[in-house]
């Protein structure tokens, strides 16, 4: 299972979808799916923090 698989499930195991959680957590959704599709190495390192802050998780065990 790849990176972006795991966050998406962790993301749907929380929350009622993806749109919700990028709500939430304050992240475009369309950033949010471009991370998820297309990987998470091109992301800016200020949505990916945001987005572990919001799930409590560490991004160094991304």
């Amino acid at each position: 299972m790849t990176r972006e698989q795991r966050l998406r499930n962790l993301i749907l195991d929380r929350y009622d979808s993806l749109r919700q959680f990028a709500i939430e957590a304050n992240v475009p959704y369309s950033t949010l799916m471009t991370i998820l599709t297309r990987g998470i190495a091109g992301a800016s390192f200020d949505t990916v923090i945001q987005i572990c802050k919001k799930l409590g998780i560490d991004p160094s065990n991304m």
